[in-house]
């Protein structure tokens, strides 16, 4: 449902294509936090035109393809002001570093150090580049006012508290490790 009010979101501040909204929004307004793919973002707008929530036009181009442009209808607005208003509760933490961690009692502990090495490479990349935005105006659709631009700094804001916080963790994680982890105690399968 997330994908489908930020659609609406950004459909609320202009009608735009499929590619516009794939592009212009979730790559380059809000990509630091929410990411949808192509084939993502075109099912879930015919979903949003199943339900009455946008509407379509075909606009006519000299030599290309029509362009199909979707707008946000009133429905749409209502359904984005109940989302907006509603109260939020944390999503579940899905991350593979840590599904990967939590299984991981059979690497060695310089097996487990490149592991950490080779995400906070990850996270450190990330983290440049969340600067990198943070140092230039925000993109047009994010920060479409003086507003808009002060909640996009805030979420830029979160996006790389988190990434230096991720960061912190796994420096931490190495010193344990560094410092010996347990062996492994595990009975093996012989039959297998």
């Amino acid at each position: 449902m997330t994908l489908e009010n930020a659609i609406l979101g950004f459909l609320d501040r202009e009608p735009m294509t499929g590619y516009d909204l794939k592009t212009r929004c979730f790559d380059d307004a809000v990509g630091h936090v929410w990411t949808a793919d192509q084939a993502q973002v075109y099912r879930t707008l015919e979903r949003l035109l199943e339900r009455g929530l946008v509407r379509s036009k075909l606009v006519p181009q000299r030599g290309k393809p029509d362009r199909r442009v979707f707008s946000i209808t009133q429905r749409g607005r209502r359904a984005l002001s109940a989302w907006l208003h509603e109260g939020l509760e944390p999503g579940p933490v899905r991350d593979p570093l840590l599904l990967r961690l939590a299984l991981a009692e059979t690497l060695s502990d310089d097996e487990l150090l490149v592991l950490l090495n080779q995400a906070r490479q990850g996270y450190q990349a990330r983290l440049d580049a969340l600067r990198a935005e943070a140092s230039s105006p925000p993109p047009p659709l994010a920060a479409p006012d003086l507003r808009g631009a002060d909640l996009f700094r805030m979420t830029l804001s979160a996006a790389m508290s988190a990434t230096r916080t991720a960061i912190d963790w796994i420096d931490d994680c190495t010193d344990r490790i560094a410092s010996g982890l347990p062996k492994v105690a595990r009975a093996t399968d012989e039959g297998a």
